[in-house]
């Protein structure tokens, strides 16, 4: 479990903790109808179709993330928004980010000023998201002026770290 001073949160690390998603979603966010997952186009087809099969009983609004540095910008924050706001997505609603620190930075982002705060859940495929981005809710994004300029403070509501990604 992170724990700091204003929240804590339980973060799951270990082979196929993607299986908890199901019983965490109900557990947590009883009143959700509609998951976004915002999925980095690197992530394998298997994996995306496993997770939505895992959550089906949901209705999914998959989005496909090109991550790289030139959209991790307002300008791409401001497609995604538009993406959820279309889906009309409420604030009982979940966000979920599957990727790598890009991913996770600018979904975390998105899910901290869409409505002034949306349910979020990280689940970091790459190693050093899983050690670092994924962990401590600092979220942001770049602009001409430099690195991670734009940001927030936004705690997952739960960090699920599958160890299986990494094959």
């Amino acid at each position: 479990k992170f724990k700091n001073k204003y929240t804590s949160y339980p973060i799951f690390i270990g082979e196929r903790t993607i299986n908890l998603l199901p019983e965490k979603i109900k557990q947590l966010f009883p009143r959700t109808k509609k998951v976004a997952l915002i999925v980095d186009k690197k992530v394998p087809i298997k994996l995306k179709n496993d997770l939505k099969a895992k959550i089906k009983k949901y209705e999914i609004i998959l989005i496909n993330f090109d991550a790289n540095e030139r959209n991790k910008s307002i300008k791409k924050v401001n497609s995604l928004l538009n993406i959820l706001l279309s889906k009309n997505l409420n604030r009982s609603d979940l966000l979920i980010s599957i990727g790598g620190g890009i991913t996770g930075d600018v979904s975390s982002f998105v899910a901290s000023i869409y409505k002034r705060g949306i349910n979020f859940i990280n689940i970091p495929t790459t190693l050093l998201a899983q050690v670092d981005s994924s962990i401590g809710g600092k979220t942001g994004v770049n602009n001409k002026y430099g690195k991670n300029l734009i940001g927030s403070f936004m705690q997952p509501d739960i960090v699920l770290s599958d160890i299986s990604f990494l094959k």
